[in-house]
């Protein structure tokens, strides 16, 4: 009886959610959700966050949970908005087990959209009842994309509810108590760190987690909560002024980094071309994705470019695509018709260096090649692979310079 009035309770909130229009608020906020992916040593972590400010050094400030950061390794968030892609790198400034939040510093890598304007955070009063929407990616609807993540991959999810209540409590393994709002819009895996919203897309929470066993339980770390937590990381905060009466507040934009226009190929067609960063691993954004790529009607999608090689050689310079695929099965460079990526150069041997993606790792493998292969200064001994990532250089035969970057 429990589980089914809990069910019914949620299926009525829903139904008074349907009843709101929470287009001007998605228009508003939209932009400032990014999607973010951590590299953690159990697998890739995917979640949501927004923009809250800018940083002294002209980065963005990004807010999310914690445990989407936790013990986590590369950063890299993605921002979608019409039909290009923005991607910056991450770098954790504060945390709070306790408040289950984390502030980063996000630096652009690849830009293709307008600089995602900041939200404002309401630490008022809130009333039961009221609307609220909840924006994130929940990867169950990842599954709908087929096996390789396209740009719908960075299109957000809005559900929208109700406040149920404000109450004090504590997060699973915390024991201070904080304040937390419950509330009844949809959450699920992918939501974490992404912002709780009112009628005037001010930010009022920061959605942690949902009830297992019931409908319609839904809970956020409160404005207040993160208010607190950011003044105790002495990071500055835009807050929202005046009432709320259910007209949007346009969001303001960040004094510096003027908006770039989307990127488009050859004849007009986007392509989503998903390039790493300095701050994120190579290896990450590969894991990420290969390349997501794009087309229009029923022109063919562009090929999927996984990395680019900038090869160096007798004074030449040229580069080289590879695909997903074929670093999969890995990729021979050397002189000879067999390789994949063949370099007219009489000191290399035949097949002088393969290149092969491991699992969210990319792998150089000297062939036993006669004039050896340097990485970074140091020899690669033969038939001992070795991690590579963007800040790698690769000497061949002590005359080819090879650099890495993810994507085209």
């Amino acid at each position: 009886m429990p589980r089914l009035l809990g069910a019914l309770f949620g299926l009525l909130c829903a139904a008074a959610a349907a009843a709101q229009d929470f287009t001007s608020v998605a228009r508003l906020t939209d932009a400032s959700v990014g999607r973010i992916f951590v590299d953690h040593p159990r697998g890739l972590m995917t979640g949501a966050g927004m923009v809250f400010g800018q940083s002294a050094g002209g980065g963005l400030l990004y807010l999310t949970n914690f445990h989407v950061v936790e013990d986590g390794g590369g950063i890299a968030v993605f921002f979608k908005k019409g039909e290009a892609i923005s991607i910056y790198s991450g770098t954790v400034l504060a945390v709070s087990q306790e408040k289950d939040l984390a502030a980063l510093r996000l630096t652009p890598e690849e830009i293709g959209t307008p600089p995602p304007p900041p939200l404002a955070i309401d630490t008022r009063r809130l009333e039961k009842g009221e609307a609220v929407v909840a924006i994130g990616y929940p990867g169950a609807a990842d599954g709908t994309m087929g096996r390789d993540i396209n740009i719908a991959a960075f299109e957000t999810t809005l559900t929208g509810g109700s406040v149920s209540r404000v109450l004090m409590g504590s997060w699973r393994g915390a024991s201070a108590e904080i304040e937390i709002v419950q509330h009844t819009a949809p959450l699920s895996p992918g939501n974490s760190g992404g912002p709780l919203l009112d009628q005037c897309g001010r930010v009022i929470g920061v959605n942690t987690m949902g009830a297992t066993d019931v409908a319609g339980i839904y809970l956020a770390s409160s404005a207040g909560t993160i208010a607190d937590f950011l003044a105790e990381a002495r990071l500055p905060v835009q807050t929202a002024s005046g009432g709320c009466g259910g007209k949007p507040a346009s969001p303001a934009l960040p004094a510096a980094a003027p908006p770039a226009a989307p990127a488009e190929a050859e004849g007009g067609v986007p392509i989503w071309m998903i390039l790493g960063g300095t701050g994120a691993s190579l290896a990450l954004i590969l894991a990420v994705m290969a390349v997501a790529a794009g087309s229009r009607g029923s022109e063919p999608a562009a090929p999927r470019v996984a990395l680019t090689l900038t090869i160096t050689a007798g004074g030449s310079r040229r580069r080289r695509g590879i695909g997903r695929a074929s670093l999969q099965r890995g990729v021979i460079i050397g002189r000879g018709g067999a390789a994949e990526v063949v370099i007219d150069s009489p000191r290399l041997s035949r097949e002088h260096l393969r290149l092969t993606l491991d699992g969210r790792r990319l792998m150089a493998t000297d062939l036993g090649s006669t004039n050896g292969t340097v990485v970074d200064g140091k020899p690669l001994p033969p038939n001992q692979p070795r991690q590579v990532s963007e800040a790698t250089v690769l000497v061949l035969g002590g005359e080819v310079e090879i650099r890495l970057r993810a994507g085209s």
